[in-house]
């Protein structure tokens, strides 16, 4: 695990960790200073921050490394894959950045982030194309890797064209459908199914135990994958009856995941915090599940649903894995800081109360510098 987290480009982590530690600034800033009702500019930019500045930019780093690991093939053009990185970088930051500044630079950043997600993608299809030469499993890990960044891709292109209506005289009619179905596929699309197929290969890293649950890995990629595509779908085309059927294949694809990763960890015997951090994360996304299935029936828990999604379920899944190359008593600290974050910041947006949300972003806060001192107090570099 140690190597394939430092093997990812380290300019790339460290501007990950700077974006997730400036999402906890930006969140106790528009909680103090503008409530927490509604999806403002700043709540936008914020959104934006977390899933491309700290989420995706960190995954898409760690990709680097764990695709030759996982599929035993090299990448192509590891230069131009290099540039296509960067490219993203600036407008993982640039983006929220325009949201915050100008609103007329939306456009043309947004326009920047396709270019660059698709030279990643098209060079990690590329890639990818090798490993139908190898052998059954590194065939399968590959096309979970392909499947998850053309998701990415479509997420991009999607949001390319909304960033293009934000400046228009006259908003049209389907923005808004548009937008919650682009979030969605964002969340539970290329983040989630993303985690399905990489926690795969580095759940076994962590605690030197394979999944004998295989049915549910079945469940998991097929119900994933089909769920998120069908619940976009209905809800940009306005489709009660299918967005039902995409959040009920959704729901079922988490549980069986859950189950299937709690046995993993049941049977592990690895230091307790990753154990912790993943287990945290389980309960997280069956926290998001009955937040999501509750958004479906009319419940107003949209903005909690997504907020856990991306600071819980997400985002201790990444800590776990950090926490195994850190040291462990501040990322105890850590540990706790962040499910308060993670806690606060729910009742805060079910109840519509700012003060519950900037205590969340001050335990967020907290929790980033502790793993930050966690981290780098036990870096050493891959002999």
């Amino acid at each position: 695990m140690r190597a394939l987290l430092t093997g990812a480009p380290r300019w790339a982590a460290v501007l990950g960790q700077i974006a997730h530690g400036a999402a906890w600034v930006l969140l106790f800033w528009i909680a103090t200073s503008q409530g927490v009702l509604g999806l403002s500019d700043a709540a936008i930019a914020w959104i934006h921050l977390v899933a491309l500045g700290w989420v995706t930019l960190t995954a898409l780093a760690i990709l680097i490394p764990l695709i030759p690991s996982a599929t035993g093939v090299a990448w192509r053009a590891p230069r131009l894959q290099q540039l296509a990185l960067a490219l993203f970088a600036l407008g993982a930051i640039a983006f929220p950045t325009a949201w915050l500044a100008d609103l007329r630079a939306v456009p043309a950043v947004g326009g920047l982030l396709v270019v660059a997600v698709l030279g990643y993608v098209a060079l990690a299809l590329w890639t990818l194309a090798a490993a139908r030469r190898g052998e059954r499993v590194e065939r399968a890990v590959a096309r979970a890797f392909a499947l998850s960044l053309l998701l990415l891709l479509a997420v991009a292109l999607l949001g390319a064209m909304l960033a293009g209506a934000v400046t228009a005289a006259v908003i049209p009619t389907w923005f808004d459908r548009f937008a919650r179905a682009h979030g969605v596929l964002a969340l539970l699309g290329w983040l989630t199914l993303l985690i399905y197929g990489v926690s795969a290969r580095t759940l076994r890293l962590l605690f030197n135990v394979r999944s004998r649950l295989l049915f549910a890995h079945i469940v998991v990629g097929t119900l994933g994958m089909a769920g998120a595509i069908v619940l976009a779908i209905g809800i940009g085309a306005g489709s009660h009856a299918t967005i039902g059927v995409g959040a009920a294949a959704m729901a079922i694809a988490a549980i069986a995941y859950a189950v299937d990763t709690l046995d993993i960890v049941a049977r592990a015997d690895s230091p307790p915090l990753p154990r912790a951090f993943v287990v945290a994360s389980i309960l997280w996304s069956l926290v998001a599940v009955v937040l999501g299935l509750g958004a479906v029936l009319g419940h107003p828990w949209g903005e909690a649903f997504g907020y856990v999604v991306l600071v819980g379920w997400v985002g201790q899944m990444l800590g776990a894995h950090f926490a195994s190359i850190a040291r462990p008593l501040p990322s105890w600290l850590a540990f706790v800081a962040f499910q308060s974050a993670v806690l606060y910041g729910l009742v805060g947006l079910l109840a519509g109360y700012a003060a519950p949300v900037a205590l969340a972003a001050a335990f967020g806060g907290l929790g980033w510098c502790a793993s930050i001192v966690a981290m780098g107090t036990a870096y050493r570099p891959i002999e």
